[in-house]
């Protein structure tokens, strides 16, 4: 079973085990209070019909009417069974087909018994009276109530079922995304260390190699001094590669915490102009938080690439707002490969004639996303490329 498929189950199993308890538990909560709640008319009821029998020669014409309109107003459809407490041979037999030992005790106590018998639901009540002791059974049949409880049940199994199916699509597709994000974050480390491994042997074979003809025979000082400024230049590639490498895997937070302070951005600009770097802006007044070394790494990478990939033509830098444009008029950049250059390592198809590492980019990225800016490369191959950063 695919892994989407085993976290999409589980996921839908643990949701539906969790939303049937709690279905459960309300199904027979409702059931128990509808139940109660209908006892509760049978005991007015058996006060009632009480009341109506017993009551006639202790109040007054009104009053009695009054006993009636509330008797009529109970429950209508219910038999009622009128017992003389008195007569214990005679009552016990007629309560036994109703209630247990326990229960019989009890009534004959004062206290309200509630039972059910061949499917219907009753209440026993003792009253005592001038005239003598008595015990009334209402029983009656809980219609309207098991009728609730039908169409509790089935409502609450409708939306259990509809809850499964949004539950599990859902889930598949929560399980389809999250197993793609896994994916896609494992070929691309994969392919990152692919990248970097490949980068890193290329200098350290160079190194080894100038090591080796070094040693295959006596040298000059001057062929000897040649091999080592060759071996330097190799090991500061390899440095510099390491940084990079180090950096791209610090977490956001942790280049967040790096020493930051507020940078007059215009000012900022100014230091990178030279004989082919331009700069102009309508804004000296914007400043930007940001640690002052890395914000540099980001600008001077995309300045070099600028410069790097459009030969002798000069770069502009346009500041506008809080809106930086990088412009060179160079090889730009294949239309199917804009969303692929973000990525470390990833160079253009076009760019192999050129020196690099393709990590310069994805390293600016990195630090302008982390403080907030937003960039955009809009390029078209042979005419050049925009970089367009928009600082918050």
């Amino acid at each position: 079973m695919k892994i989407g498929n085993k976290i999409t189950l589980f996921y839908t199993a643990i949701t539906v085990g969790i939303i049937m308890l709690v279905v459960v538990v309300f199904y027979f909560v409702s059931a128990n209070y509808i139940t109660r709640l209908y006892y509760s008319y049978l005991t007015e009821k058996a006060y009632a019909t009480a009341a109506k029998h017993w009551e006639k020669d202790e109040v007054d014409t009104d009053s009695y009417a009054r006993i009636q309109q509330h008797y009529e107003e109970t429950l209508p459809v219910a038999t009622e069974i009128l017992l003389n407490a008195d007569s214990i041979a005679d009552t016990h037999t007629t309560l036994e087909r109703y209630l247990s030992e326990k229960e019989i005790k009890e009534l004959y106590n004062g206290e309200v018994i509630n039972f059910s018998h061949d499917f219907k639901v009753g209440t026993a009540v003792y009253y005592p009276d001038n005239e003598g002791n008595f015990i009334i059974l209402v029983i009656s049949n809980n219609q309207y109530g098991s009728e609730i409880q039908k169409r509790i049940g089935g409502l609450l199994l409708i939306l259990l079922l509809i809850g499964i199916i949004l539950i599990y699509l859902v889930g598949k597709l929560y399980a389809i995304r999250m197993v793609d994000r896994i994916d896609a974050a494992y070929q691309s480390e994969k392919s990152f260390i692919g990248s970097a491994s490949h980068e890193l042997n290329n200098p350290l074979t160079a190194i080894q190699g100038e090591c080796e003809i070094s040693l295959l025979k006596e040298r000059t000082p001057e062929e000897y001094q040649a091999a080592l400024e060759r071996i330097a230049a190799e090991t500061k590639r390899i440095i510099t590669l390491m940084k990079h490498l180090l950096f791209l895997s610090h977490g956001d937070k942790e280049i967040v915490k790096n020493a930051r302070e507020n940078i007059p951005l215009a000012d900022f600009l100014m230091r990178f102009v030279d004989g082919r770097i331009g700069f102009c802006t309508d804004n000296f007044a914007y400043t930007f938080q940001a640690n002052p070394y890395l914000l540099k790494i980001a600008i001077s990478n995309l300045l070099n690439n600028a410069c790097k990939y459009s030969k002798d033509t000069p770069v502009e830098m346009r500041l506008n707002g809080a809106i930086l444009e990088i412009t060179d008029q160079g090889i730009g950049i294949p239309a199917e490969e804009i969303k692929r250059i973000y990525q470390p390592f990833y160079r253009a198809s076009n760019t192999r004639e050129y020196a690099g590492h393709g990590i310069g980019l994805s390293l600016s990225m990195r630090i302008l996303t982390t403080y907030g800016a937003k960039v955009d490369i809009i390029s078209e191959e042979e005419k050049g490329t925009t970089v367009r950063i928009e600082f918050p």
